[in-house]
């Protein structure tokens, strides 16, 4: 029988393990992420509703938070406005409740030889704060009482990769898919010089917190709501490659980190493959999508990758009643979390108009009510 509190970090390394949750001490249950969050539309309205039933949003957010995302900070040259470290430019585009930054330069648009890459003005790895990584990962991971290594520690996409996400952002999504099909070099030159700035990034990070950091975390979008955006031999021959070289440089400087990887939408189809390329954690599980049954994916692959996500914010928050959305999370718990492998979270950003009611009742059905209430005690004591 175990002597050791069952702290954030324990709960989340005992389910990358394929541990089932511990029951002798309070907090044996799956670990929870916020992950992307509520939108600031939706944070806002979390904050007013709760407030008017004596309630802290932002107590509560972080008493429930097992996982704490750490990155470093920029020191490079100033950015343009609106520009990002590739030359993308966003727009802020109001939806009426809120906005978003949409692209409104691609950098890379209409470029069809890859030789003209070598013109690119390419970000530098060096321009962040790597020096200063470890404080804030270990600030990160300190209990409400000081104490050390209590939450898992996740490393950012922006430090460890999105190529092919990155390439669609600096040619458009449409040009990017159809490259894949008729410049695969010109794609494959891009990635190769995406890739090598993501190689040098984790080696930079991994160098002062690869002994700290949990979860490295990874993306590239790679489904729709009802299919792949590309299919599986597309993937092995263009994108597979650079996806396994910054797996393996991960494993190499943080043997012990888990390797996560986002992808939106129905990647049922192409779990082998992220798999063989080094996926140990999919993330976002989006189970609305075609093909993405939690109890499929279970099946299929529940001995050889843990899941992180799943909580829909497209057809289930947003949309059922409080005792449904309860109901689904207490199952997507019973099937993903049999036997361990399950981080439970929304698979997205909680959008505003979601009833915050909706955001209590997932909690209530992921944490079960004990843990549920003993948050809804911190969160009203502050």
């Amino acid at each position: 029988m175990s002597q050791r509190p069952v702290t954030p970090r324990r709960r989340v390394l005992s389910a990358l393990a394929h541990e089932a949750p511990e029951t002798d001490l309070l907090g044996g249950r799956v670990p929870f992420s916020w992950n992307f969050g509520p939108t600031p539309e939706m944070a806002a309205e979390l904050t007013r509703y709760l407030a008017e039933r004596g309630i802290d949003w932002l107590a509560l957010r972080d008493a429930v938070d097992d996982v704490r995302q750490v990155a470093p900070v920029y020191v490079g040259p100033a950015l343009p406005a609106g520009t990002d470290i590739w030359g993308i430019r966003r727009r802020s585009h109001s939806y009426g409740t809120g906005a978003y930054d949409e692209i409104a330069h691609h950098p890379l648009a209409g470029m069809r030889d890859p030789a003209a890459l070598d013109d690119v003005p390419w970000p530098d790895p060096g321009a962040y704060d790597y020096a200063g990584l470890r404080e804030q990962v270990l600030v990160a991971a300190r209990g409400p009482e000081g104490q050390d290594h209590t939450y898992a520690v996740k490393l950012a996409i922006r430090m460890c990769g999105n190529p092919f996400e990155i390439y669609c952002w600096m040619t458009g999504l449409e040009e990017a898919l159809v490259s894949v099909l008729l410049y695969p070099q010109l794609v494959r030159a891009a990635l190769e010089r995406i890739t090598t700035y993501f190689a040098a990034t984790l080696h930079l990070a991994l160098d002062h917190v690869g002994d700290l950091v949990d979860i490295l975390y990874f993306a590239d979008d790679l489904g729709g709501q009802q299919g792949l955006l590309m299919s599986p031999r597309a993937y092995r021959e263009v994108l597979k490659p650079y996806h396994a070289e910054l797996f393996r440089v991960a494993k190499h400087h943080a043997p012990t980190t888990a390797v996560m990887f986002h992808s939106d939408g129905a990647v049922f189809d192409i779990l082998p493959d992220l798999i063989d390329a080094g996926v140990e954690v999919l993330e976002a599980v989006q189970v609305d999508a075609k093909g993405m049954e939690p109890e499929r994916l279970k099946a299929a692959y529940g001995e050889r990758l843990s899941f992180h996500g799943g909580i829909a914010v497209q057809s289930l928050l947003p949309t059922a009643d409080a005792a449904t959305v309860d109901a689904e999370c207490r199952r997507l718990v019973e099937v993903f979390g049999e036997g361990g492998g399950y981080i439970a979270a929304p698979t997205h950003a909680i959008q505003v108009g979601t009833p915050p009611e909706n955001v209590l009742a997932m909690l209530r059905g992921v944490l079960g009510e004990a843990d549920y209430e003993a948050a809804l005690t911190v969160a009203r004591c502050r």
